[in-house]
């Protein structure tokens, strides 16, 4: 019998990392042997289904109203009990609904408990009223801050029948809102279950042709707050740009080529910023920028890099899995444990407070012993897939025994 399974998740919303995230899921479902249809389910259906090529539904009921009222908290909560009973008739033609690896469970930007986990917890209420069997896996979260948000956090796991998690960090912010994690499953981010190619021998990584190293790899990053407010002060902003500017202008000035890789919509005036800013000499060499469609494009181009230099997620997630070493411009909890994991975590500055001179200290470092981070990138590779593969594995064998895959 076809398993019939709803991945809902935020795909299609122009973030590279989100969309490798559902792809790799729809894999291990899809792989040999399992007889399952796959529907996304999201805000975005019509990006979803083209980006992914599966049949796609709105997690959203319509919403016609654009009337004075249209922002006030009556018809917000409106629109919720709409969404949820949407949701209620939607979850009900499903076998089983999945939520694919993403960072469902984070607090955007230690904010209320509103958009992902406000959804995630509708849908799992859907779920139960359905009963049908809702599985988070490998979710990303956050610590949280705020009691209203740990009480929706707890409530949404309360109403997930298979829980697991991407990082030791998001299962302890599961258990300190007050949840039992003794039979949650752990991984690593869902994305590490690919077969990448190894290129762990550094010494085939190219030099320009006058000897100069090889190219550098930026990411930037549509900086967050650092004091929780929803959107970064202006003043935040220009000290991200300001600094990050001065680092590609000093790469640039030492012969070292620049890409500058954008993963994220969001991310697109920053790199334009940046780039605008570094060739205001026209002495300079230009910097080249590379905006993936998906995630093949990203771990491309990422492979010939010397080393990677950024904050997105899955930025440094491609890098890793190509065995190539970077520093990381720590933002969020996700990436300090990526860096510790993947033995990089001694290359690491803060977002919100890292000097262009500092960062460049960290790379010079970095670079000095690439060959032997290369290798210890390339032992945490094989074992973050043991450990998705593993885990993944284990919810499966979970949905089987509640009859969903046989």
């Amino acid at each position: 019998m076809t398993a019939r399974v709803a991945l809902v998740g935020e795909a299609g919303i122009a973030n590279v990392g989100n969309d490798a995230s559902v792809a790799q899921v729809i894999r291990l479902l899809e792989e040999p042997g399992h007889d399952v249809e796959v529907t996304l389910v999201g805000r975005e259906p019509a990006t979803a289904r083209a980006t992914l090529h599966r049949p796609a539904l709105s997690s959203r009921a319509r919403w016609g109203y654009r009337g004075p009222l249209h922002a006030s908290v009556p018809a917000k909560g409106l629109r919720v009990l709409l969404d949820l009973a949407h949701l209620v008739r939607l979850v009900g033609r499903f076998d089983a609904v999945v939520v694919p690896g993403t960072g469902a469970l984070e607090a955007g930007r230690d904010g209320p408990p509103g958009g992902q986990i406000l959804s995630l917890l509708l849908t799992g209420v859907a779920c139960r009223l359905r009963r049908t069997p809702l599985v988070w896996l490998a979710v990303g979260g956050s610590r949280y801050t705020r009691r209203s948000t740990r009480a929706v956090v707890r409530a949404a796991a309360a109403t997930a029948t298979i829980r697991s998690y991407r990082d030791p960090v998001t299962l302890e912010a599961i258990r300190t809102c007050g949840t039992d994690t003794t039979h949650d499953v752990l991984m690593d981010d869902i994305v590490t279950a690919r077969d990448d190619e190894s290129r762990a021998d550094s010494q085939d990584v190219p030099e320009t042709r006058d000897g100069a190293p090889g190219v550098v790899v930026v990411s930037v990053l549509d900086v967050p707050s650092a004091t929780g407010e929803p959107c970064a002060s202006e003043a935040e902003r220009q000290r991200y740009l300001r600094e990050t500017t001065r680092v590609v202008e000093a790469l640039l000035d030492r012969g070292t080529p620049v890409r500058v890789v954008v993963s994220d919509a969001a991310d697109v005036p920053v790199a334009r910023r940046v780039v605008d800013d570094a060739a205001a000499d026209p002495s300079r060499p230009k910097v080249e920028v590379r905006v993936p469609r998906d995630f093949d494009e990203l771990s491309r181009d990422v492979a010939d890099a010397r080393a990677v230099v950024g904050s997105r997620f899955h930025v440094l997630v491609a890098a890793a899995l190509r065995r190539v070493p970077f520093v990381t411009v720590a933002h969020a909890d996700k990436v300090r444990v990526l860096s510790e994991d993947a033995g990089v975590g001694s290359y690491r500055v803060d977002v919100h407070a890292y000097r262009a001179d500092e960062l460049l200290e960290s790379l010079d470092a970095l670079l000095d012993k690439r060959e032997a981070l290369a290798l210890e990138l390339d032992a945490w590779a094989v074992d973050a897939r043991r450990r998705t593969r593993s885990g993944h594995d284990e919810v499966l064998a979970r949905l089987r025994d509640l009859g969903v895959f046989v």
